[in-house]
């Protein structure tokens, strides 16, 4: 990819006050695309678009809290007043709550999926007439290993992200013909902010995931946003219905010991 790869280009990134959504919204900019980044975390919403600008990206900030259709609709209103149009949609926002479902009431459940499953579902819909109009576009969806290898005490979480799996994929079958690739990033463990939160209760402070990983160490912020930027780009322009595995080698396969002492 070019430097100028997205000139002209208008990406709406949700969650992009910091980790993943942050990471995304740089790479799109320093490729020459225009960002509308989103986060209900108004400080560090500015921040980050501060941060881009000081370093010549051409971005806006748009408060807005994926739960409410209200909010996701506001941001796309701002993107069009901002930036005239949409090319691609990186639907980032993911939340977690470590509990299994007799642990887990309804409040809590629902929280999960708006945030997960259902804001993706919202914001595709509203972006799906404006690419087409656009003469087709780019949706990348962050689902998450959990989405196909289910964790313990996550059954909401897996089940959102899973959803959104099978959702990128009917998504790309019905909208392949008006040009709009739609696919998805599965991460490992990654250093955000919410998975730093994590490791705070690891005995090592670290993630516990990393043993499990070929590679033996969480991935960056931004060893996420560069496949996922490529999954809107040019260079993938016969890519679609695809579910990206970026884990480090985690879900590869299992290690036997045994086999090690040959």
């Amino acid at each position: 990819m070019s430097k100028a790869e997205f000139e002209g280009k208008v990406a709406l990134i949700t969650a992009a006050a910091a980790g993943i959504g942050y990471a995304i919204a740089r790479e799109w900019t320093r490729k020459g695309g225009t960002a509308v980044i989103s986060d209900l975390a108004a400080d560090a919403l500015e921040a980050a678009a501060s941060a881009i600008r000081s370093d010549g990206g051409r971005v806006h900030a748009c408060l807005a809290n994926v739960r409410h259709r209200a909010d996701i609709e506001h941001a796309f209103a701002e993107t069009q007043r901002f930036a005239g149009g949409l090319d691609a949609l990186f639907n980032v926002a993911g939340t977690n709550m470590p509990k299994n479902v007799e642990e887990m009431d309804d409040d809590e459940w629902h929280a999960i999926m708006e945030t997960n499953l259902t804001s993706v579902y919202r914001a595709c819909h509203l972006a799906i007439p404006e690419m087409r109009r656009r003469g087709g576009g780019a949706i990348v969806n962050i689902a998450s290993i959990a989405g196909i290898l289910a964790e313990n005490r996550c059954g909401a979480y897996s089940a959102s992200k899973a959803g959104v799996v099978m959702l990128t994929k009917n998504m790309a079958m019905d909208f392949g013909r008006d040009n709009i690739r739609v696919n998805a990033i599965c991460p490992g463990s990654t250093r955000t902010p919410r998975v730093e939160n994590y490791w705070k209760r690891s005995p090592t402070g670290r993630s516990e995931l990393v043993d499990l990983c070929a590679i033996k160490r969480s991935a960056e912020p931004e060893e996420i946003a560069a496949p996922a930027v490529f999954l809107a780009s040019s260079g993938a322009s016969y890519i679609t219905g695809a579910i990206l595995v970026v884990d480090g080698g985690l879900t590869a396969g299992f290690r036997v010991p045994t086999f090690d002492r040959y």
